[in-house]
């Protein structure tokens, strides 16, 4: 045997022994790290806890099963703020609609020009909610298959 592959064999052996070790040791932060994910997830502090799983997937590439529970933890994240976002935004519509309700579409004969820019604002709220509500309707769906998917 040469010198050059008698110093190769433990660094071989170094490697075998730390690949092994590296997954099983590596899921407890990263389950550590899931946990704050989701407490954060539960006060709804959706940026702190996407920013966390980003982390985690960066921090632990071999932590696989807290990686893989992180991407439904993620999906919900997603599906919470959408929803949030879609109660908001359905209030918005509502009030910008009981105010065009109320207003003439003319006044002593000609045309009121802010009937015409709420009505646009009711359109483009309208158009934003219909966009929410598909964001909450791919979320739903992107979960449960997911979840078939474990």
């Amino acid at each position: 045997m040469k010198t050059k592959d008698f110093l190769l064999l433990p660094v071989a052996a170094l490697a075998i022994v730390s690949c092994q070790q590296t997954p099983a040791s590596d899921e407890d932060p990263a389950a550590a790290m899931l946990d704050e994910a989701r407490q954060l997830l539960a006060v709804r502090d959706y940026n702190a806890a996407r920013d966390i799983i980003f982390s985690l997937r960066r921090q632990h590439p071999t932590a696989l099963d807290a990686r893989r529970a992180a991407i439904l933890t993620l999906d919900s994240v997603e599906l919470m703020e959408a929803r949030d976002s879609a109660a908001a935004c359905e209030q918005r519509l509502q009030a910008a609609r009981d105010s065009f309700a109320q207003m003439p579409p003319r006044i002593d004969g000609h045309t009121n020009n802010a009937y015409y820019l709420q009505q646009r604002r009711v359109m483009a709220l309208d158009q934003s909610y219909d966009e929410i509500c598909a964001k909450v309707k791919f979320f739903v769906r992107k979960i449960d298959i997911d979840r078939q998917a474990d």
